[in-house]
């Protein structure tokens, strides 16, 4: 019983995905350049981690109503009754008093700058919760979210960032820009019953029957914000704004193709399948992060780039398997 209840809270969090909001200020602190303690980064993973679950579970407050109408959430812990609302909502409220309790003991010298950051971060998460759906291309209000927590393990160094690591922090936004639009597409069947108005379903998008008609102006968008993406990623190397040895601009292509692969994969289904979307988009994401260990190389070492590369693959493979019994979300 006990088992099953934990098992039920951690999809609520979708705990399974928290790993890569949990390595955002990670990353941004290691772009500084100097040397940290370990703790500093599990700090900074535990802060990440607490951003990602008042984000999803204030997310699973307000769309109750709206996944009460889909037989395929009918698994997910407030539609089924495992969790009681009150308890959802007291957890949300516990992350936030964390994320502020835990910058003053983690963090103190530079709270004057990291609560603000915090205050920032919450708001821009609250907001794209609250009309994320029914707010005209809200997806902007997640992404500048994933921003400033990005930035919060810069500034939990120095009050001075360099290039690099805004570089780093904007690879963060637009990478869950993208992975935040095109996941819109699982939900297209039932958004668009109840009256739901995400990016997709505004530009076009449609389930008829089975089939799954992605229009063309979707596709051109989200082709633009990768085309930003890929940008953003050789910046490091055409700018300069790091050492590096001229193997790793190669290396970083590699995750590049085959996160284009998966991208294009899901543009281009013809029959809607919620459970190969949500693969590709997963795959996708995945190997979109994977850039970043490999510009953070003369930073983090060869150890910490395999611990990065490899953290999020087993993190996503265990919980998943904890929560759903198989390497696939069932909602």
């Amino acid at each position: 019983m006990l088992w099953t209840k934990i098992r039920a809270y951690f999809r609520l969090g979708r705990i399974h995905s928290a790993v890569l909001t949990g390595l955002a200020p990670v990353c941004t602190a290691a772009a500084i350049g100097r040397s940290l303690s370990l703790h500093h980064y599990l700090e900074l993973f535990l802060i990440g981690f607490l951003f990602h679950i008042y984000l999803f579970t204030l997310n699973e407050v307000r769309d109750i109503d709206i996944d009460k109408t889909s037989k395929n959430l009918a698994m997910k812990p407030l539609v089924d009754g495992s969790i009681s609302l009150k308890n959802a909502k007291g957890i949300v409220f516990s992350s936030v008093a964390l994320i502020f309790i835990l910058t003053l003991v983690f963090f103190f010298g530079q709270a004057l700058i990291l609560i603000p950051i915090s205050l920032v971060t919450l708001a821009l998460g609250g907001v794209y919760d609250y009309m994320g759906k029914r707010f005209p291309h809200a997806d902007y209000f997640i992404a500048l979210m994933f921003f400033f927590a990005a930035l919060y393990g810069g500034f939990s160094v120095s009050t001075t960032l360099g290039l690099f690591v805004y570089v780093i922090a904007l690879l963060a936004m637009v990478q869950m820009l993208i992975n935040n639009i095109i996941a819109g597409l699982k939900d297209v069947d039932h958004d668009y019953v109840t009256g739901g108005l995400s990016t997709p379903i505004r530009m076009g998008v449609r389930v008829e029957g089975e089939r799954f008609l992605v229009s063309t102006s979707f596709i051109v968008y989200i082709v633009l914000l990768k085309m930003v993406h890929i940008s953003l990623t050789v910046l490091p190397f055409i700018a300069r704004l790091m050492s590096f040895e001229s193997w790793q601009f190669y290396i970083v292509l590699a995750p590049i193709i085959i996160a284009v692969f998966f991208m294009v994969r899901v543009l281009t289904m013809k029959v809607f399948n919620r459970e190969k979307i949500m693969r590709a988009i997963g795959f996708h994401e995945i190997f979109a992060f994977m850039v970043i260990p490999f510009l953070l190389l003369g930073y983090i070492g060869y150890e910490g780039a395999v611990i990065l590369i490899f953290l999020p693959v087993i993190w996503l493979g265990v919980f998943l398997v904890i929560m759903y019994g198989r390497l696939m979300p069932a909602i």
